[in-house]
């Protein structure tokens, strides 16, 4: 299978395009930087690109057999307006311009990260899937980039 991963060389994306490439598969990784320490393996591919911007990697991406996207600045910063922006633009630009793309491609699977702060902060409190969204910065930028993927989830009729 081959699967192409948006921050496929981040935090989480190098080890699970490691991961998935040990399993036997073929992997595209896409991130900001040039010059980034790629994975030495003949099945791994890693495209530079910003992909809040529409542009060539999505035409790779469109190849793919499924898509991961883990794409997004860092929270682990001061949270200035400009910051807060690039985290926003990181997360929903990026993610529209992957399904605008899968639309039109051969992927039939599609994963995404969001976070547990989509949930506020709702102290000692166990959490299911039934928990109402909090209302602060990170919940509303969570719930938001979730309604992103409407087009593709209606495309195989999941809701």
């Amino acid at each position: 299978m081959h699967v192409f991963i948006t921050g496929g060389l981040g935090f989480v994306g190098r080890r699970l395009s490691r991961a998935l490439l040990d399993a036997g598969h073929e992997v595209t990784a896409s991130g900001r930087s040039k010059t980034v320490r790629t994975i030495d393996h003949s099945q791994f591919q890693y495209v530079a690109a910003d992909t809040t911007q529409e542009g060539p990697w999505q035409e790779t991406a469109k190849k793919a057999d499924a898509a991961v996207n883990l794409a997004g600045v860092s929270i682990f910063s001061y949270w200035t307006e400009s910051h807060k922006q690039r985290m926003v633009d990181s997360r929903i630009l990026t993610t529209r311009n992957l399904v605008d793309a899968l639309l039109d491609g051969n992927a039939k699977v599609l994963c995404s990260t969001s976070a547990v702060g989509y949930y506020g902060h709702p102290r000692d409190e166990k959490l299911t899937e039934e928990h109402p969204p909090g209302d602060d910065f990170l919940a509303r930028l969570a719930g938001t980039q979730n309604t992103v993927y409407t087009p593709f989830t209606h495309r195989f009729n999941v809701y």
